[in-house]
This record gives structure tokens, sequence and C-alpha cells, in this order.
């Protein structure tokens, strides 16, 4: 196989991913759904020489016991590739993810507006959420980029692995790789607060102690950004205070109610025939208010904060998943049916559509 010559052309196709597995032909994800690409099923010599296009001197000489390994692949000046490379019955397999060189704008992406007043805050804590390839990293990156364009900031990134790279401009842009710069994120960041950053962006909370260094880097004056694995603004609250004991919960609401700016949570759909390949992004946004304050800080409140997500549409530039899909709808670029599909609230939002409700 011509492995550039074939990610080149599977990217034209579309795939935001590419599988190799034995016993296999190449597998694509395109538009969310698995494809399964021409060709012979692979053998596993096929997939271990694979292996070896992605690794450097060092993880070769541990060819034999390697397990596992994140890393990226470039074809220089046409795409870059966050590569997972994992064993499975023995064999390897590699799961790759297409970026694009260029870093997208928040307009192209339509991450919502508010996205820009999150970039240009002096502290505090914005987090994206979503499920695994809901192009959490791709609207950091876009969040990023305005801010690099457009205030005067030192920023640090902590990531793993790096996947788009940003060249300084009125901002001071220092990129950090977990596993090559620094062990972990938790060292990277206790260390960050030493570097004299304005701006930090952590790749992922993957802990109880990274989310509270997070917590405490926005309290002393840090704007700080970093992404979690939940599908909405009050599981996010919840689940990030999950992360600790009993008898800590009550201090990690208040920080979170103190710092936290906001959180822009998303769904990717289908775009309906007649509006190009590809899939939208549909964002619940939550613009943390004296509202929401009151609701993070009591437990017992936490689920009226999609009602009051709703309320302040107008005034805080808030919105539901279902107020963003209706418009998506409105709009003409999704479906009756994806629109139903992803709503939160499929009765409610069959029900608005009939009567021309709002949400």
């Amino acid at each position: 196989m011509d492995l550039d010559n074939f990610l080149l052309n599977v990217i034209k196709q579309g795939a935001s991913d590419i599988h190799f597995k034995v016993g296999s032909p190449p597998v694509l994800r395109i538009d969310g759904d698995l494809v399964v690409a021409k060709g012979a099923p692979l053998k596993p010599r096929d997939t271990a020489s694979l292996t070896f296009n992605f690794l450097n001197r060092s993880s070769m000489k541990n060819f034999r016991s390697l397990t596992e390994i994140d890393t990226t692949y470039s074809i220089k000046g046409k795409a870059r590739f966050r590569v997972n490379i994992y064993r499975q019955q023995e064999r390897f397999s590699i799961a790759m993810r297409y970026i694009p060189y260029f870093i997208p704008t928040i307009e192209y992406l339509g991450i919502p507006q508010v996205a820009k007043k999150f970039a240009m805050e002096k502290r505090g804590f914005v987090l994206v959420t979503g499920a695994t390839g809901t192009g959490k990293t791709t609207t950091l990156a876009a969040i990023m980029d305005h801010i690099n364009k457009n205030r005067r900031s030192y920023v640090i990134t902590i990531e793993d692995p790096i996947e788009f790279v940003h060249m300084d401009n009125l901002s001071v842009v220092n990129q950090r790789e977990v596993g090559v710069d620094t062990p972990s994120f938790l060292v990277a960041l206790k260390s960050a607060m030493r570097e004299d950053p304005d701006v930090l962006l952590i790749g992922e909370m993957r802990d109880a102690e990274t989310i509270e260094t997070c917590l405490r880097a926005a309290s002393t004056g840090h704007l700080v950004f970093s992404t979690f694995h939940t599908t909405d603004a009050t599981e996010t609250i919840s689940g990030m205070i999950n992360y600790f004991e009993p008898h800590q919960q009550p201090r990690i609401r208040n920080q979170l109610a103190a710092n936290l700016i906001g959180v822009i949570s998303q769904r990717l759909i289908k775009k309906r025939k007649g509006k190009g390949p590809g899939r939208v992004l549909a964002a619940e946004v939550m613009v943390v208010t004296s509202t929401i304050k009151s609701c993070v800080l009591d437990p017992g409140k936490s689920n009226q904060i999609p009602k009051f997500i709703a309320q302040g549409k107008t005034e805080y530039d808030m919105q539901t998943f279902d107020q963003a899909i209706m418009k998506l709808h409105k709009d003409g670029m999704i479906s009756k049916e994806e629109a139903l599909a992803n709503s939160t609230s499929p009765a409610d939002f069959q029900r608005a559509l009939e009567f021309g409700e709002d949400l």
C-alpha cells in the first residue's frame, strides 16, 4: 500500500477516521457511518508494516513489547493525522483521525458566536463537551486561533497528542505533547503555573486532581479551556463533582460556581440531501449567570439548568440542544427525521414543529 496516496484519496471521499485491522480491508468513517474500502483483507504483516510508518526511533526499539501508543502522522503540506496504534489478539490495529492543515474559524464550524466572548475573557474556566468524535478538539483549536489573532496573550496548550499546530500571531503559543514533552497532563499543568501563561488549554481532564488544578488555575487569574466527555451542561457539572469524595464535593461546587464561565456541548448531525456531504454542528451553550451559579451550588437545583438555558437565549446568547436543532431544521440544514432523532425531548420537539411553538 502506498500509504500517503491512500490517505489523501480517502480524505477526498470525506473520511474523518480510518481503521486498519487484520482480517478486514481498511474501514472508513464518512459522515459518521462506517464504510469498508475496496481491497483485500489485511494480514498481520500488513498492519505490522504500517505500524513502522508511525513510530519514532525510540518506539521502534520497543516494537515487540508495544501494546498501545498515541502519535501523529503528517503528509507535508497536505494533511495531518492523529494515530492510535494498539494490539488486539496479539496483532496490531491502527485508528487514524484526519486533522486539516488549516485551522477552521468559529464561523466556518458554525460554533455559536458566544465562543468569541469566552475567548476574550481575562480569567475563568470554559469547557467544551460531547461524545467522542463530536469535534471538541476542533472547536478548541478555533477558539485558540481566535485568541491568537485578536489578543496579546501567552498561551500554553497541553495535548495528547498535538493535533492543530498554532503559529504565533498576536499571541505567543507554546504547545506541549503528553508523552513527548511532559509525562502527563497533571505534571505539565502544575509546571505551567510557573510559566507565566495568560491562557491554558488542557486537552482532556482525566482525573480529580487535574480538574481541581484547572479550577485553581482559573481562580488565580488564568483563562482555562478543557474538554470533558459528557453530553450536556447539567451532566458536565454533576460529572465533574462526582469525581470527588462526598466530603470534598461542597468545596468543588463552590470553586465551579466561582470560576466556570461557560460550557459548549456538541453533537454532529447529518446534513439533509442537497446541502452537501458531511455533518453540521448543533451546540448547547450555557453561560454561567447568577441564576446558573445558584444551580451549581445547590444540587437540588441542577435539574433546572436546562430551563434557565432556554430562557437565557435572548439576553445571554444561551441555547439548548433542541433550540439549536430547531434552528438548523428551519434553516433547511437538517431533515425533520434527523432533527427528531437528535433532539433531547422528541415529544416536545414534535409538538413545537406541529404548532409553531418556541422551545
